[in-house]
């Protein structure tokens, strides 16, 4: 093969699917998610530390391992979207309550399901993080619901 026959190989291709969300929608999440965090942060009834973990690494590291890894394995193994997901979202739940070692950590599973079909639908791991981290933002806001009486919220 020669540099020119696979310059034309490569100029034929079909070009780059275009992302399911725009620029500005990721941005929206992301500053959502940021301004949420910097509200509980204001508040003190969490310190930087547990946000930098909740809205940073757990969704990067989360993301990886169950929808990039776990969940595209099972998505190639098994061929069923519905499945991999459910499967995925389980095992998600057992390992947060693994990990906190409360079966009420389970509840986790449930927003699993809404990260998995982002996952299965756009098969994007970004806006799975990007999601994530909204999400254990907004976890992040029931204590600021107690200290909005005290401040005349």
């Amino acid at each position: 093969m020669t540099v020119t026959s696979f310059v034309r190989g490569f100029a034929r291709r079909s070009p780059a699917p275009q992302p399911a969300f725009s620029a500005g929608a990721a941005l929206a999440v992301g500053g959502l998610a940021l301004a949420l965090s910097i509200v509980a942060l204001s508040f003190a009834h969490v310190g930087l530390m547990q946000v930098c973990v909740l809205v940073v690494l757990a969704p990067l590291v989360e993301e990886a391992v169950f929808r990039a890894g776990l969940q595209e394995a099972f998505l190639l193994r098994w061929n069923a979207p519905l499945l991999a997901n459910a499967a995925t979202a389980l095992i998600f739940g057992l390992a947060h309550v693994a990990a906190r070692g409360d079966f009420t950590a389970f509840w986790v599973a449930i927003p699993a399901l809404l990260l998995g079909a982002v996952y299965g639908r756009w098969r994007r791991l970004r806006w799975c993080i990007l999601l994530h981290a909204a999400i254990n933002a907004v976890w992040l806001a029931p204590g600021l619901a107690g200290r909005a009486g005290a401040i005349g919220f």
